[in-house]
């Protein structure tokens, strides 16, 4: 065992320290804090380690709220201040878009007013009869009882989960605007449901192995005065407050009569979103019931100047001939692919609205773009609150001397 000075934190959470020159990651550790710590996992360039006893804590150290922080791998912030883990998340952003040599405006930050019971969604592990998350950095089953970081809701249903008497499997939770509930479950075995066992619970779905077997596989979500139909195995953001706020940006950024594309789409939230100001929007997504759901979407919500297209982003685009004012993005973590890259360099778009959940994909598709456009504004939102996950909303114009006229 060693005792180590905490130097600063990865962009995991972890605190870094250095062991005979060698970098070593430590999970709940903060700058400023010296620990006694034992290695767990040493490669020839880093170690990582956990701590055994704290000799100096941080001044601003918390106490987590959550029984299971020490050991869960969901959350991996609760020993901070609230309002220092939006610093954490800054200065992350900060860093990794400076290594990249990408120019950027002053970071804006969005923060959560409720950081806590904030997620709709919740995907839980089962085994032996135990239902919860895996060990960080394992598969070792941690059995929780409630998350601080989920909707009450989420939380009534899970002490009802054990009357379906799955020993093995995985199930995931999903709550809307009314607390209704969606059950998702994977497994081999026969699924016990009794709507009497589930008293407390809105349950108004089970979807068990994709197939629907109570109910049915979606329900609404209303948001910013929009309603929203979402399948079960449809991407919709975890944080309603944030993501209320996401639009608001998206609204506030759309050009009045413009030709938008809208790729990554999901059920259709962003692009009917700017379709009230729009003069067209095509929205590509791959997923096809989210696809089905956005058809469904567009006729609530009386946008007919919406257009689904089913398909992997690339290769769709190709079959819209029409030039856009502005384009929406909104990938999975892996980011843009270069063929997509090269698309948005070639297009007639003036304006890009990026919104990104990893900064390192973010970072390094902006390394491209920003040959031709430029970073005009940049945001973090709260949307993953007391976890080290960062949600980017970034602005790029084309830059003057690569304007052209739109067609």
């Amino acid at each position: 065992m060693n005792e180590i000075k905490i130097e600063k934190m990865d962009h995991q959470g972890r605190g870094i320290g250095y062991v005979n020159g060698k970098v070593t990651f430590i999970k709940n550790a903060l700058p400023g804090e010296i620990v006694l710590e034992k290695i767990v996992k040493e490669t020839k360039n880093y170690s990582v380690a956990e701590v055994v006893e704290y000799k100096k804590k941080n001044h601003y150290r918390m106490e987590p709220f959550c029984p299971y922080f020490a050991i869960c791998g969901g959350c991996d912030l609760e020993h901070m201040r609230y309002e220092d883990t939006l610093n954490y998340k800054k200065e992350k952003v900060e860093n990794i878009l400076t290594k990249e040599k990408i120019i950027f405006p002053s970071i804006e930050v969005i923060e959560n007013p409720s950081p806590k019971h904030y997620r709709n969604k919740l995907s839980l592990k089962i085994e032996n009869n135990k239902i919860g998350f895996y060990e960080s950095s394992s598969h070792t089953l941690i059995e929780i009882k409630t998350c601080p970081l989920a909707k009450e809701s989420i939380n009534i249903c899970l002490k009802e989960l054990k009357t379906l008497q799955i020993k093995k499997g995985s199930i995931t939770i999903r709550s809307n605007y009314n607390d209704e509930i969606l059950l998702i479950i994977k497994t081999n075995e026969k699924v016990h449901f009794s709507k009497e066992t589930f008293l407390e619970s809105k349950i108004v779905g089970i979807v068990l192995n994709d197939k629907t077997i109570y109910g049915q596989n979606f329900f609404y979500e209303r948001m910013n005065g929009f309603l929203f139909k979402v399948s079960y195995d449809a991407f919709f953001q975890v944080n309603s407050y944030i993501t209320s706020k996401m639009f608001q940006l998206v609204s506030e950024n759309i050009k009045n009569n413009s030709v938008v594309l809208d790729l990554f789409s999901g059920v259709g939230t962003l692009g009917i979103i700017a379709s009230k100001k729009a003069k067209k929007v095509y929205s590509i997504e791959i997923v096809q019931n989210a696809v089905l759901d956005n058809v469904e979407n567009k006729k609530v919500n009386q946008c007919e100047n919406v257009f689904p297209m089913l398909g992997d982003a690339f290769n769709t685009i190709s079959k819209i001939k029409e030039s856009f004012d502005m384009i929406l993005i909104d990938p999975p973590r892996s980011g843009l692919s270069k063929a997509t890259c090269e698309f948005l360099l070639e297009s007639n778009a003036q304006e890009v609205l990026y919104i990104s959940c990893n900064p390192l994909t973010l970072a390094r598709d902006l390394g491209v773009l920003t040959t031709k456009y430029e970073l005009k504004r940049c945001l973090i939102m709260d949307m993953f609150s007391y976890t080290h996950h960062v949600e980017s909303f970034v602005v790029l114009e084309r830059k003057k001397e690569e304007r052209s006229s739109i067609s």
